[in-house]
């Protein structure tokens, strides 16, 4: 359900872009490309820490971004642009906020919103350039993937941790010094784990 409701938000997206490019609004490209930036800032702060660092946003922020970043291409060329590379950092990204599987839509979106524009003038380099997009997937996916389990293994780890000093507050009368000892030297093991290096 997750990954449904990503992968909409990223075919929205899309959807979006490709409608404004063909309104009669599209003059004010730079405009709303302002506009949706002041708004992305304002929900990354409102959703960091006392305003000390900016996340990502969630699905809000990759939706906005995706968004910016598109119009900006279009607003510069679209598959000519100097900025189309932009578009690579993005696969590579959503991999890590969202499903890896969420790549699939977002390639399917890149392809269909570029193709009217790839058949015409040098269609060699705009194949060229889509496909690049094509073929970093998978390796985005793989990252994506990767990222996920280490993600996993984390938990698990601080789940154990957690274990660990909840047996040896409830049963530390019962264990012998020498079982406590062993237990303490796991919870310091992972506490120095923890801390960055």
């Amino acid at each position: 359900m997750r990954l449904l409701l990503q992968s909409l938000l990223i075919l929205f997206s899309f959807a979006l872009v490709f409608v404004w490019q063909d309104s009669p609004l599209s003059g004010y490209t730079l405009q709303i490309i302002g506009f949706l930036i002041a708004v992305y800032i304002i929900s990354s702060l409102a959703k960091s820490r006392k305003g000390k660092q900016i996340s990502l946003g969630g699905p809000l922020g990759v939706f906005i971004l995706n968004t910016i970043i598109l119009l900006f291409v279009f607003a510069t060329g679209g598959l000519s642009s100097s900025f189309f590379f932009l578009l690579y950092f993005v696969v590579l990204a959503l991999v890590f906020i969202f499903e890896p599987y969420a790549v699939i839509p977002f390639v399917m979106g890149i392809v269909l919103i570029f193709l009217p524009s790839a058949i015409k003038d040098d269609v060699v380099a705009n194949f060229i350039k889509l496909g690049s997009i094509v073929l970093i997937s998978p390796l985005a996916f793989f990252f994506g993937r990767e990222y996920q389990k280490s993600g996993q293994d984390e938990e698990a780890f601080e789940k154990i941790e957690e274990d660990v000093k909840d047996v040896l507050k409830s049963e530390k009368g019962k264990l012998e010094e020498e079982d406590v000892k062993k237990l303490e030297d796991v919870i310091e093991e992972a506490e120095e784990a923890e801390k960055p290096q």
